[in-house]
């Protein structure tokens, strides 16, 4: 649980809010095995389909070069 502090604009004294970060970030898609997340944390794709020159995700992140990196052991 976070703890945000700011300043009300109407009466000038500090309001603290108390935030979860799945408040503000909800619970991304999960990927079926053998499926790669795509970075806009919706869409997955085939994992064969990773850094094959062909981008399959809205964003390219199949494509990556951090992808590349983490596919290669």
């Amino acid at each position: 649980m976070s703890r945000l502090l700011f300043f009300s604009r109407f009466s000038g004294r500090p309001m603290i809010l108390k935030l979860s970060l799945l408040d503000l970030f909800p619970d991304p898609q999960l990927c079926d095995p053998g499926e790669f997340l795509c970075h806009d944390h919706v869409t997955c794709v085939s994992q064969s389909w990773l850094c094959d020159g062909d981008p399959d995700c809205p964003d390219d992140s199949d494509e990556s070069i951090d992808t590349y990196f983490s596919t290669v052991k």
